[in-house]
């Protein structure tokens, strides 16, 4: 006699799947170890227990793993076969890149998916709700993410209205600490901000984790570096009561400094004199009033360009780390120790005579004789034989355009009534593997507008796949309105407001290929 036909045995397995088969610790049967779980949580005290492998961890904050989730290997085969056969979607911002199921898993037809789903909703979330004391409500969020090679999801504390405690579940196989993809979690300082990664949770096969979401519960995704091995989970949350939350923390701004003097020869041996002659000048400034942004290729002067470079890889730089996690990561250099080199093109980007040709090239009033220079420039080059004539001029004649700019100068100096107030903050920096900088609010000096500078040195090997460029978006918007690339000795300017926000994007593995395993920068904004 045949036996039931596989459309039977699918019906039947399917009314199974209504009570998927969970690891004997989710029981609240007394005498079980959920009682002793619950009195450790209360307490904040770890816990451990070697019959189930269940661990209960205070430090960094609050959180617990599971392992053996599902009691049932086919169940989880099934469980993954599922999921992959989902829609997903790109994920990809500042803060992360993956793929993620494009809705909810709630919404999932197929079977094993209902049935953890389920499982979630009903008796996980009762059994969380009597170890921890809150008092979990029906909502629960579900998704299922891919981490392939180079994905990643950066410091986040996953505070939400609502969210209470947090979880994720592993479907990985054979998954070494080589492969990346650990969930890091943060210690906080003082002002409760991620202070330094304190423990590293890699993916395992059926692990369930979870924590309480807090002010303080930061964590991330560490980078794939696996180039074969994708990190499969589902994760989410179980929402509550909100909680009363601290007020965020204001992190102090660096002092903005007025410009300084630099000698004139000094000025004139960096600046590459194509960048001096009044008609580009006057093309350039026409360019960046249309676009509020433009790349000067060539900025220094060649000889100047490789001893910058080569002072910045030396092993007089002394860099340090820039934070906290939750809004940037990378390395700076101490201000108080550079190298003569560094030491001067610094000074030279808060010099007034860089406010005064940032004035020409831009049209931005940066300096006191900001708008006679702009006149005057557009006077030289209104029908186009002007502007020749001054590029021959400039290209042949530095030692006039010297001579104009020290007159101008000492003319403004000269002006006490046309004080002026412009403004700038300098950074030298240095990326490499796992730097980024995070969309925040960053422009706190109550200016309208500000001009972003931008010098790129060491990156003439740069790819586009390996991270570091830094995006422009509108505040509260996904969509890019600019992207500024790492380009050899190229001057990048931007012209932003305080509804433009920006980040570079993280730096993955790929950067290592560089010949510096990585680039240098020296960043300045300046404010009218």
């Amino acid at each position: 006699m045949d036996g039931p036909s596989k459309s039977k045995q699918r019906k039947t397995r399917n009314a199974q799947l209504e009570e998927i088969n969970l690891k004997n610790v989710f029981s609240l049967a007394p005498g079980c170890s959920t009682s002793k779980l619950k009195e450790s949580w209360s307490k904040r005290k770890d816990f451990s227990e070697d019959a189930t492998g269940l661990q209960l961890s205070q430090e960094p904050f609050c959180h617990c793993m599971v392992p053996g989730f599902l009691s049932e290997e086919k169940d989880i085969e099934q469980l993954k076969d599922e999921l992959m056969d989902l829609e997903f979607v790109p994920k990809n911002n500042d803060l992360y890149k993956f793929i993620q199921s494009s809705e909810d898993l709630k919404t999932s037809k197929s079977p094993m998916i209902s049935a953890f789903r389920n499982a979630l909703c009903t008796r996980v979330r009762m059994w969380l709700t009597e170890v921890t004391g809150i008092p979990l409500n029906e909502t629960v969020d579900a998704f299922c993410a891919k981490y392939a090679h180079t994905d990643t999801l950066l410091c986040h504390d996953d505070e939400l209205e609502g969210r209470r405690i947090a979880y994720i579940y592993y479907i990985v196989n054979d998954w070494a600490e080589a492969d990346g993809g650990a969930l890091d979690l943060f210690s906080v300082d003082e002002n409760i901000q991620p202070k330094e990664v304190v423990k590293s949770i890699l993916p395992a096969k059926n692990n369930f984790v979870f924590f309480e979401v807090s002010p303080g519960s930061y964590h991330q995704v560490a980078e794939v570096l696996s180039e074969d091995k994708t990190r499969l989970s589902i994760s989410g949350w179980f929402h509550g009561p909100p909680i009363e939350r601290p007020t965020p923390y204001l992190e102090p701004t660096r002092a903005l400094l007025p410009y300084g003097d630099i000698e004139d020869e000094e000025f004139f041996d960096w600046i590459n004199p194509v960048y001096l002659s009044p008609g580009a000048q006057g093309s350039i400034q026409e360019k960046f009033e249309n676009d509020s942004e433009i790349e000067l290729q060539d900025f220094l002067l060649k000889e100047k360009y490789d001893l910058l470079l080569e002072a910045l890889k030396s092993s007089n730089m002394k860099w340090q780390s820039a934070g906290p996690a939750n809004k940037r990561c990378f390395k700076e250099a101490d201000d108080a120790s550079l190298p003569d080199v560094v030491s001067t093109c610094v000074r030279l980007f808060r010099s007034d005579a860089m406010f005064l040709l940032l004035s020409n090239l831009t049209g931005l009033k940066l300096h006191e004789l900001a708008a006679a220079s702009s006149s005057d420039s557009e006077g030289q080059s209104e029908d186009g034989e002007g502007a020749e004539e001054a590029d021959k001029a400039g290209s042949s004649k530095s030692s006039e355009k010297k001579k104009d700019l020290k007159d101008n100068e000492t003319k403004a100096q000269a002006n006490e009534t046309a004080a002026c107030k412009s403004r700038c903050r300098t950074c030298v920096r240095h990326w490499g593997h796992c730097s980024y900088t995070l969309v925040h609010d960053t422009n706190t000096e109550g200016a309208e507008f500000a001009l972003d500078l931008v010098l790129y040195v060491g990156c003439a090997d740069w790819d586009m796949e390996y991270g570091g460029f830094t995006s422009y978006i509108a505040k509260g918007e996904d969509e890019e309105l600019l992207t500024v690339t790492p380009e050899e000795n190229s001057l990048a300017l931007v012209y932003r407001d305080q509804e433009t926000l920006k980040f570079v994007k993280y730096l993955n593995t790929g950067v290592n290929k560089m010949q510096h395993r990585g680039f240098y920068d020296i960043y300045a904004v300046y404010f009218e």
